[in-house]
């Protein structure tokens, strides 16, 4: 079941994405359209294995928390046991067993020590060390500083905006060691169970936002990555709610009405189902969510139009 179907969401889709090629969990990692050979240049995260877990409890655990943060940061629900997110979360688990504060040593290529930050540090012949969820590295050019790799909200911005926001997981050695693949049916588990996220638009990097936090805000993009809280949704009974408030069309007779926040209520014009490939159909018009013209301008407010199975109406939800 996915997470929409859990949340209540009327789900009629295909099992996989678009773009996104299924993998049996435990088999080989899976690969997708997006890929670009151009990330596989110098590792930008880490060179190192991290400390997987031992036990399927603490995969379980790690994984609750690797997804958490991943979907904050932006990666999307593109598959099902082969989606940006699901991979994110295996890598993460893979890496550092959901730890935020593991620092792993690097002495000439392999590990030495390791423990948790600030109360263990590398010692000083270290070469180099990996930190966090996602285990950046210190070596790279323009590493971050160790308040943002030991925090894990900047750590995982950090990770999705090195992936090519979801496009190459190259830069990690448990992904081309498939090392990963262990973990994809517990991080698939997480992500089934996930009630909040971003909503993430199948147009590269672009999540659907609140301007602000009042009733009639206008719902617009914006660059994923930030991990923002304008960023996050809850999905249930069919809505896409925002604190108090949710996502509904400001008008049932405007050809294209935009997207606004309402206090929560029982209103067809706040009710979504999926269909077709990934649209999000609002039920008081039955027309579908859209970025107007392919627009990738963040502060683009978002409207219903004409269901078209088309990439710029294609969401998916945490």
């Amino acid at each position: 079941m996915t997470a929409a179907a859990a949340a209540g969401l009327a789900i009629a889709v295909p099992a996989y994405a678009a773009g996104a090629r299924p993998a049996a969990p435990g088999s080989a990692r899976p690969t997708t359209e997006r890929q670009s050979p151009a990330l596989r240049g110098p590792g930008l995260i880490s060179p190192l294995h991290g400390m997987s877990p031992r036990t399927a409890a603490r995969a379980a655990t790690a994984s609750s928390t690797c997804v958490r943060y991943a979907t904050r940061a932006g990666w999307a629900n593109n598959g099902y046991f082969a989606g940006d997110l699901v991979t994110a979360a295996a890598i993460c688990v893979a890496e550092s067993a959901g730890d935020p504060k593991l620092i792993v040593c690097d002495k000439k290529g392999q590990v030495d020590e390791s423990g948790d930050y600030p109360g263990f540090k590398c010692p000083v012949d270290a070469t180099s060390y990996d930190r966090g969820l996602w285990q950046l590295n210190t070596a790279v050019p323009g590493a971050v500083n160790n308040q943002c790799a030991f925090n894990p909200v900047c750590n995982a911005q950090t990770a999705y905006l090195a992936s090519g926001r979801g496009t190459s997981f190259a830069p990690w050695s448990s992904y081309d060691q498939d090392v990963y693949t262990k973990f994809i049916d517990a991080a698939q588990a997480a992500v089934t169970g996930l009630r909040s996220g971003t909503l993430t638009s199948a147009l590269l990097g672009e999540c659907l936002v609140q301007s602000k936090q009042a009733v009639g805000a206008k719902v617009v993009i914006a660059n994923c990555g930030n991990g923002a809280a304008n960023q996050q949704w809850s999905v249930s009974g069919g809505k896409l709610r925002s604190g108090s408030l949710c996502a509904a069309i400001s008008s049932t007779s405007a050809a294209s009405p935009g997207i606004v926040l309402r206090r929560c209520a029982a209103h067809k014009v706040q009710q979504w189902s999926v269909t077709g490939r990934f649209e999000l159909r609002n039920k008081g018009d039955g027309k579908c969510l859209a970025d107007p013209g392919n627009s990738l301008t963040a502060g683009t407010q978002v409207h219903v139009t004409r269901c078209l199975n088309a990439k710029n109406q294609t969401w998916w939800l945490p």
